[in-house]
């Protein structure tokens, strides 16, 4: 059984497993989901190396991914953002049989969307930036990346600890080569849905890529943030549509 710290909103109806990305939490990616609680059970955990979860001394998508399969139990929707999409897609290719729905936001999944202007210059960006910036204190490292991605996310100064932890932790990532087994995927018979916000022309790439592949459903919500989800109804009505809700 895993070890993870898990928010759980909601008594009664299908399960949701939610997983989150890189600079945020459980409780803060998928506050505007909670409404969903009314008519489902919100299984949202913190991945490793995010407090109260154990510690890591490197962020590991595949270990996040056997965490989160186990979290399925007999069956459920899964939902992740950002790096949690990432996460959340090999979760699916490791337990198919319990996925009932798979919904991604701007999952950093670059290797997929190889041979794509967007996607290959962005995925060599990140490349050179982690090069560039080895020894950056976190605070630094993690202006500079969302300024890369055209993020716009102000930074509070000096980091608050749940920030500076997470910038600590995407250090450790390695964007660039998180790609996805998009075969494996593409032969399930689930519902799929990709989501983007149109900020950072390499995730848009991606996404096409993804939706392309998988068969998915892609849906843009222009001007929105990097974390779509956040913006609240209009995401979570599309994302209902994929559950039947």
């Amino acid at each position: 059984m895993t070890d993870l710290a898990v928010e759980r909103w909601g008594e009664s109806g299908p399960p949701i497993v939610m997983v989150h990305g890189s600079l945020s939490s459980a409780a803060t990616a998928f506050g505007e989901q909670k409404a969903l609680a009314d008519r489902f059970r919100i299984i949202a955990p913190y991945r490793r190396g995010y407090r109260p979860s154990p510690p890591t001394n490197r962020i590991d998508p595949d270990r996040d991914a056997a965490d989160v399969a186990e979290l399925l139990g007999d069956g459920a929707h899964l939902l992740g953002t950002s790096m949690g999409g990432v996460v959340a897609m090999r979760a699916a290719a490791l337990a198919p049989d319990k996925v009932w729905s798979l919904t991604v936001v701007e999952p950093p999944a670059l290797p997929n969307g190889s041979g794509r202007p967007a996607a290959d210059r962005l995925a060599v960006a990140l490349r050179d930036y982690w090069a560039d910036t080895a020894d950056s204190d976190p605070a630094t490292f993690v202006a500079g990346f969302l300024r890369v991605l055209n993020v716009d996310l102000p930074l509070p100064s000096p980091l608050p600890p749940p920030l500076l932890e997470a910038a600590r932790n995407l250090m450790t990532e390695r964007p660039w080569e998180t790609g996805v087994s998009v075969e494996a995927l593409a032969r399930t018979s689930f519902p799929k849905l990709v989501v983007t916000g149109g900020g950072t022309p390499g995730f848009e790439d991606v996404a096409d890529a993804l939706a392309e592949g998988l068969s998915a459903k892609r849906v843009l919500f222009p001007g929105s943030p990097h974390a779509v989800q956040r913006i609240g109804q209009r995401f979570n009505d599309e994302f209902l549509a994929r559950l039947g809700g």
